[in-house]
């Protein structure tokens, strides 16, 4: 897992749970909201029912009253007067209990409000499993990126040291610091352990001097005689055998086989003198 890639979802972990928390939030006030409603409206219902039975037992008692009216009253007249404001209030009463009626077919369809409560119960127990797993995202989500931070370093480390790797190995296959016609400088890359003339010897970095012709030397730092290019031995520079067998195994299979890509097993040394660098 890489920084580069957090994406970890292109949307913060936090965002989606303070979104998520809200939706829920505002779901469960309206549910709420809801369920009080039917209260209310169950309510509303109980008052209307008790209500319609108060007028069913006006209504029974105009009818009663009307009855006694047509019974009691001798002129035709009067009685239809009668009869006709009777039946005007029992169409009346009808009317308002029908509509009381209607209103309580609308309330029922709202739901049975232990229904609603039960889907709410499952509603908040499904939400705090939801919140739990939302907390361990972000514990896992934290720890990936503490991950990620460290792996950032590690690479950071290892791209630094890679390139101290890459100046160190152009250094020690011999970089060229001087260049003037036909007169060259390369570092050397080891150490070197040189022979005075009186047999002592002094240790330290040298240049190798080539000339445009393809011959040279080192040049040796002295502390006491300062920077020289090295004598040549009697009787000339005269490579063995041995030598010029291993150098024409080297730079055949350098040149040849490799691209002149020098290779890291290239450059492990073959030393017969221990005591000298």
């Amino acid at each position: 897992m890489t920084s580069e890639n957090n994406s970890l979802t292109n949307l913060d972990t936090s965002e989606l749970l303070e979104a998520f928390i809200s939706a829920y939030n505002a779901d469960l006030e309206r549910t709420e909201m809801k369920q009080d409603e039917l209260l209310i409206a169950y309510s509303r219902i109980d008052a209307r029912e008790r209500e319609i039975e108060s007028l069913k037992a006006t209504l029974t008692q105009h009818v009663d009253d009307l009855n006694k009216a047509t019974e009691a009253l001798d002129g035709a007249e009067k009685l239809a007067t009668h009869v006709k404001a009777k039946t005007s209030e029992n169409d009346r009463l009808k009317r308002q209990v029908s509509d009381l009626q209607q209103q309580i077919r609308k309330l029922n369809q709202l739901g049975d409000p232990k229904r609603l409560k039960d889907q709410i119960k499952r509603q908040k127990e499904q939400t705090e499993k939801y919140q739990l797993r939302c907390k361990k995202l972000e514990t896992e989500a934290k720890e990936y990126r503490k991950e990620i931070d460290s792996l950032r370093s590690e690479r950071n480390t290892a791209t630094a040291k890679v390139a101290e790797l890459k100046k160190q190995l152009a250094h020690d296959t011999g970089s060229g610091v001087y260049h003037n016609g036909s007169h060259h400088l390369i570092i050397w890359p080891q150490k070197t352990k040189m022979e005075r003339p009186d047999g002592t010897r002094f240790e330290g970095r040298s240049l190798l001097y080539l000339h445009q012709c393809g011959r040279g030397g080192l040049i040796s730092y002295d502390p006491d005689n300062g920077a020289k290019l090295c004598a040549a031995p009697k009787g000339g520079l005269r490579p063995s055998n041995e030598t010029l067998e291993f150098a024409q195994n080297w730079l055949f299979k350098v040149n040849e086989s490799q691209d002149g890509i020098v290779y890291e097993e290239d450059m492990q040394p073959v030393n017969y003198n221990p005591d000298l660098s």
